[in-house]
C-alpha cells in the first residue's frame, strides 16, 4: 500500500445524508442555503475529526506517512480559510506519499519501472573478457557483466576468490563504465563449514569492488533447489547458511550496504525434484537431518519428494533478507534427451517462468513470477504469508544451446536418439533462427508490459559439455580464443563465424529499436568514454546508474518535475 487518499464530501445516498469527511469541514459547508436538511450545523464535529487527525500525526502514531515539503512559505493553518489550501496540501501530501514510498521501497540497484538491465555471464577461464564481449555486440556496453567463485577457495581453487576478484575487477574496470559486478559464489564446502574468516574476506572484496566505483549483484548459492551442486536439496541449511551470511555482510558493508543486491536464485521448477542426479536427497535416508529435509520438502504432504512438491517454496529466507529474485532458464530443445536443434515457441520461457497447466511436466506446476514479484505474493499450505511479493526478478543465467557435436567421453548412459554423426545433420535450422526467436520471446514490450518486475537478464556465454551433447549457449558471439588450436572441442568444429552472427542479429535488433526498454552502461566517472567495439564511444545514457530509482538525487528530481505540473493546476484553483 503505497498511497492512500481520504474522500471529503457530503453526500446523499439511499436513504441517508452521509458525512464521509476525515480532514473536516469544508469553508462554505454551512453557507445558509439550507443545502442539508433540518438546519443540521456540524461544523465543529468534523473538525474535531480533523483535529484528531492531526493529533495521531503529532504523536507519531502514523510515522510512515510522508508529506508535502515547503517551497517558499507553505499554506498550513491558514488564516483565512480556502479550497485551494486543502486542495493543495491533500494533493501534495498524495504525490509525496506515491512518489516517495516508490523511491523508499526500490531495492538495490533496481531500475525505474519499464527498465531491464542487460548483462552476460562470459567465460573467463577462456580468456573471454567484458570488453571483448562488448566489441563482438558493436552496440552498446553491457550494464553489468557476472563470474563465479568458489566460496570454499580450494575445491575449485582457479576460481577462489583471491584468484577471482583481482582479475574481474580489472576486467570490469578496462569497459570504461560503470557497469555492475555481478558474483556467483557456491558454497562447495557446504553449509556448516563456511568459517567466519571466509565471510569477512568476502565481505572485504565486496567492499572493494564497491570503493572501485562498481555495485554489485550477489547470487549466492544458487539453483539450491537442484541436485547438480554439492550443497543443493538441503531447505534447512540453505536457510540458515543464508541467513547468516546475508546478515553478516550486510552489516559489513556499511555505508555501502544500498550498492549490494543480494540475489535468491532457484533453478525453474522444470523437472524438479531433479532424481538420480549425483547430490538427489536420499528418500530412503534414516538419519535425522535428512529426513527433517524430506518433512520440509513435502509440501503437499503425501509422503514423498515428487514433481507435484513446490520448488520453491521450502527455500524461501523471507522478504527481509532478499533483495532481488532470480531463476536459470534455459532453451535445450523440444524434449529430453535434449539433442534436437529446435527453434522455442513463443510461449516457452514464460511456461518456464510461470509453470504450466496444460504441459506441467515439461514446465514446472508452479508460478515463480506471481509467487514473489507479482503483486499478491504467496502463502504456505497453511496460509501464513512467504513473500508479499514484488520483487525485482532477474533472469540470472539464460541461453538458447545449439548441440553441435556428439561428446564422447560422456558418462550419461542415456542412448542416442538418433544415428547421426552429429546432432544436427537432419536439421536446418542455425543459431540465429534458435537464439533470436529465444530472446524475442521475452526481450519484447508485450512480455516486459505483462512481467514488469523483469528488471534484468543475464545470457549465458558458454560453450560446454552436458549430458549427451556438446552446447553452444552464447548470444553475444565466440570468445576470442574459442579455437586456439587445442582440441577443446570434437572433431576440429570451427563455429565462430556462426557464433559471431548471432552476436551481429542480437546488435541489429537493438539498433532497430525492437528493444527500448534495455538499460546499457554508461560511461565510468573516471573517464568520459566506454570502450565499445575496440574504441572509445559515448556511452549509453540509459545506465543502470542513471536508470535506478535507488538515487535519491533522481528521486528528487522526479518529484520536482511533479510538483512543477501540479503547481499550475493548484494556483488555478
Amino acid at each position: 500500500m503505497k498511497a492512500v487518499s481520504t474522500f471529503e464530501f457530503i453526500k446523499s445516498e439511499e436513504l441517508t445524508w452521509r458525512d464521509f469527511t476525515t480532514f473536516g469541514a469544508a469553508p462554505n459547508t454551512f453557507p445558509g442555503d439550507k443545502a442539508f436538511p433540518n438546519g443540521l450545523a456540524f461544523a465543529d464535529e468534523d473538525n474535531a475529526v480533523a483535529a484528531a487527525f492531526a493529533a495521531d500525526v503529532k504523536a507519531g502514531m502514523m510515522p510512515f506517512l510522508v508529506f508535502g515539503n515547503s517551497t517558499g512559505n507553505s499554506t498550513v493553518n491558514p488564516s483565512k480559510s480556502s479550497a485551494s489550501a486543502l486542495c493543495w496540501n491533500l494533493a501534495v501530501t498524495a504525490l509525496c506519499v506515491a512518489l516517495a514510498l516508490s523511491v523508499m521501497a526500490a531495492a538495490p540497484l533496481e531500475p525505474s519501472t519499464g527498465k531491464v538491465l542487460l548483462g552476460a555471464w562470459y567465460d573467463r577461464n577462456l580468456t573471454d573478457t567484458p570488453t571483448a564481449v562488448n566489441a563482438r555486440i558493436g552496440a552498446k556496453p553491457l550494464a553489468f557483466f557476472q563470474t563465479d567463485i568458489d566460496f570454499s577457495g580450494t575445491i575449485k581453487p582457479w576460481t577462489a576468490a583471491k584468484v577471482v576478484v583481482p582479475q574481474f575487477l580489472q576486467q570490469i574496470k578496462d569497459t570504461n563504465t560503470d557497469t555492475i559486478a555481478m558474483l556467483t559464489v557456491y558454497p562447495f564446502q557446504g553449509y556448516a563449514n563456511i568459517t567466519d574468516a571466509q565471510l569477512k574476506e568476502m565481505a572485504d572484496y565486496l567492499n572493494q569492488i564497491v570503493n572501485a566505483g562498481h555495485s554489485v549483484f550477489f547470487r549466492f548459492a544458487s539453483e539450491m533447489n537442484g541436485s547438480w551442486f554439492q550443497y543443493g536439496q538441503d531447505p534447512i541449511g540453505f536457510l540458515a547458511a543464508w541467513k547468516r551470511c546475508i546478515t553478516y555482510w550486510r552489516n559489513a558493508l556499511g555505508a555501502n550496504k544500498d550498492k549490494v543486491a543480494f540475489i535468491w536464485s532457484p533453478n525453474s521448477g522444470n523437472g524438479y525434484p531433479y532424481p538420480n542426479n549425483v547430490y538427489s536427497i536420499n528418500q530412503n535416508a534414516t538419519d535425522a537431518a535428512t529426513i527433517a529435509n524430506l518433512k520440509a520438502l513435502d509440501t503437499n504432504g503425501n509422503g514423498k519428494l515428487d514433481e507435484q512438491d513446490n520448488p520453491y517454496l521450502p527455500y524461501y529466507p523471507g522478504d527481509d533478507l532478499v533483495d532481488w529474485v532470480g531463476m536459470s532458464v534455459y532453451h535445450y530443445g523440444l524434449q529430453w534427451p535434449w539433442v534436437d536443434n529446435s527453434v522455442p515457441v513463443s510461449d516457452e520461457f514464460e511456461s518456464y517462468l510461470q509453470g504450466s497447466q496444460t504441459n506441467a511436466k515439461l514446465f514446472g506446476y508452479y508460478p515463480f513470477y506471481d509467487y514473489f514479484a507479482g503483486p499478491s505474493g504467496v502463502k504456505d499450505g497453511a496460509g501464513n504469508s512467504v513473500s508479499a511479493g514484488n520483487k525485482p526478478l532477474i533472469i540470472s543465467e539464460t541461453g538458447a544451446s545449439f548441440h553441435f557435436a556428439w561428446d564422447d567421453q560422456t558418462t550419461d548412459k542415456t542412448p542416442r536418439p538418433n544415428s547421426c554423426p552429429v546432432p544436427y545433420c537432419t536439421e536446418t535450422t542455425s543459431r540465429v533462427d534458435i537464439k533470436q526467436a529465444w530472446w524475442k520471446s521475452f526481450l519484447n514490450k508485450d512480455f516486459t508490459a505483462k512481467y514488469p518486475q523483469m528488471k534484468a537478464v543475464s545470457f549465458f556465454e558458454f560453450v560446454k559439455s552436458e549430458e549427451l551433447t556438446w552446447r553452444d549457449f552464447t548470444s553475444f558471439g565466440a570468445a576470442p580464443n574459442t579455437f586456439a588450436g587445442d582440441a577443446t572441442y570434437p572433431n576440429g568444429l570451427s563455429f565462430v563465424p556462426e557464433a559471431n552472427a548471432v552476436a551481429s542479429a542480437f546488435a541489429a535488433d537493438v539498433k532497430a529499436g525492437n528493444m527500448p526498454f534495455l538499460v546499457f552502461a554508461g560511461a565510468a566517472q573516471s573517464s568520459g568514454n566506454a570502450t565499445v567495439n575496440g574504441a572509445s564511444t559515448t556511452a549509453s545514457a540509459s545506465s543502470p546508474s542513471g536508470g535506478a530509482t535507488t538515487s535519491k538525487s533522481g528521486a528528487i528530481g522526479v518529484m520536482a518535475g511533479a510538483f512543477g505540473t501540479i503547481f499550475a493546476v493548484l494556483l488555478a484553483i
